[in-house]
C-alpha cells in the first residue's frame, strides 16, 4: 500500500514537472530560408577582404567589417524569414553606403569642369568629354619668336591606347575661357611624356601667372605658380628631383584646397608634397581675371598676351613650351582627395 502510494506522488511530481518546462519554454519557430543571406554574406565579405585605404577611408572599412560581423553572428540562429530578411536588408544597405564611400567615386558631374582624352586623333580639335564640352584648338607656335621652326600639334598614341597630343616649338592648344577654369578649390590632373625635362617645360596655363600655370622644371619636378584673392602669388614644386621621367608616361596632379589653404602635388598616384599657409602661404585662388585670356594647353600665353605683355624679353630659349605628349587632362572644381588620385592613377596607368 505503500509502494502505491509513493508510485502515485512520484507521478504526480512527474505530471507538474513537465508542465512546468513545457510551459517555461518558447514555442518551435519555423525558420526561414538563409539562401539569399548566405550569397549576400560571402559577396560582402569579397568586398570587405579587398578593401584598402588606398580606395576607402579606414574608417568606412572598420565600420562596414563591424556590421558584417553583426550580421553573420545573428545569421546563426534559427531565425524566421522576416528576421532573415531585415538581414538581409541591413547588410545590402551596409553594402550600398560602403561602396559610396570608396575614394575612387567621384562624381564627375558635379565636380569635373573640364576634361579631355584627346581620342580624336584626327583634326585639329580635341573637344572636352565634361558636361560642358569645352573645344581645344590647334594653334601653331609664335612664328616672330621661333620663325620657320614653329611647330603645330599633332596626333601620337596615348598613355593607354587612344590618342594624346605631341607639342614641340610652341605647339599649343587654346580653349575660350570661362569661369570653369578658376573654380574656388581646383584639382588639375594629367598625363604627360616629356622629350626632356628642362625649366619651362609648361604644361596648361591660364593668363600664365596672373591665374596659373603648371610645369616641369629642369631637375624633373612637377612646379606649379597661381595668383591668390588676395593678388598674393605662390610658387611651390615637390622637392623631389627626378619625380618626372622623360620618355615615359608620367601622371601629374597639383590641388589647392581654399578651406584648409593646402596645395598638394602628386606623381604616379602617391602624395609627394604638401605646402600649407603657414610653410609657403597657401591661400584661395583668385576667382576674376581684369583680363582673362583662352585656356592654354602645351604652353603659357596666346601671342595676343605674348606682344602685350612679354615680347621684350621672350625669345626662343625662354618661351615656354611643353616638349612631349599630354593626355587625359582634368580640371576639378574639389581638391581630391590622396585615396581618390591613387585610384584615379591606378584606372588610367597603362596595362
Amino acid at each position: 500500500m505503500k509502494t502505491l502510494s509513493n508510485w502515485r506522488a512520484l507521478m504526480i511530481l512527474l505530471v507538474v514537472g513537465s508542465a512546468f518546462f513545457l510551459g517555461s519554454c518558447k514555442p518551435d519557430i519555423v525558420e526561414g530560408d538563409k539562401t539569399a543571406l548566405n550569397e549576400l554574406i560571402t559577396t560582402a565579405e569579397a568586398l570587405a577582404d579587398a578593401a584598402t585605404t588606398a580606395d576607402y577611408p579606414q574608417a568606412a572599412i572598420d565600420a562596414f567589417k563591424a556590421t558584417l560581423a553583426s550580421v553573420k553572428t545573428a545569421a546563426e540562429e534559427k531565425l524566421t524569414q522576416t528576421e532573415i530578411d531585415n538581414l538581409v536588408t541591413q547588410l545590402t544597405e551596409a553594402i550600398a553606403t560602403f561602396e559610396s564611400q570608396a575614394f575612387g567615386f567621384i562624381d564627375e558631374e558635379l565636380y569635373l569642369n573640364a576634361g579631355w582624352h584627346f581620342d580624336e586623333g584626327t583634326g585639329t580639335t580635341a573637344t572636352a568629354y565634361s558636361t560642358v564640352q569645352h573645344v581645344a584648338t590647334f594653334f601653331r607656335g609664335n612664328t616672330v619668336i621661333l620663325g620657320d621652326e614653329a611647330m603645330t600639334p599633332s596626333w601620337v598614341d596615348g598613355v593607354k591606347g587612344g590618342h594624346a597630343v605631341y607639342f614641340n616649338k610652341g605647339a599649343h592648344l587654346e580653349v575660350p575661357f570661362t569661369n570653369s577654369f578658376l573654380p574656388a578649390n581646383i584639382t588639375i590632373s594629367v598625363w604627360i611624356k616629356p622629350d626632356e625635362l628642362y625649366e619651362h617645360n609648361y604644361i596648361v596655363s591660364q593668363n600664365y601667372w596672373n591665374g596659373y600655370k603648371l610645369q616641369t622644371q629642369g631637375g624633373g619636378k612637377p612646379f606649379f605658380t597661381y595668383k591668390k584673392v588676395d593678388d598674393g602669388v605662390v610658387d611651390a614644386d615637390n622637392e623631389t628631383d627626378n619625380s618626372i621621367k622623360a620618355g615615359l608616361w608620367n601622371h601629374v596632379v597639383v590641388s589647392v584646397n581654399a578651406t584648409t589653404n593646402e596645395l598638394k602635388f602628386y606623381v604616379n598616384g602617391t602624395l609627394t608634397k604638401t605646402w600649407t599657409e603657414e610653410t609657403k602661404g597657401i591661400g584661395p585662388l583668385i576667382q576674376n581675371l581684369t583680363d582673362p585670356q583662352p585656356f592654354i594647353i602645351g604652353g603659357v600665353a596666346t601671342d595676343a598676351e605674348l606682344a602685350a605683355n612679354f615680347m621684350e624679353w621672350t625669345n626662343a630659349d625662354n618661351l615656354g613650351y611643353f616638349k612631349g605628349a599630354i593626355d587625359e587632362l582634368k580640371i576639378y572644381n574639389i581638391a581630391l582627395e590622396d585615396g581618390q588620385v591613387a585610384k584615379l592613377y591606378n584606372d588610367e596607368k597603362p596595362n
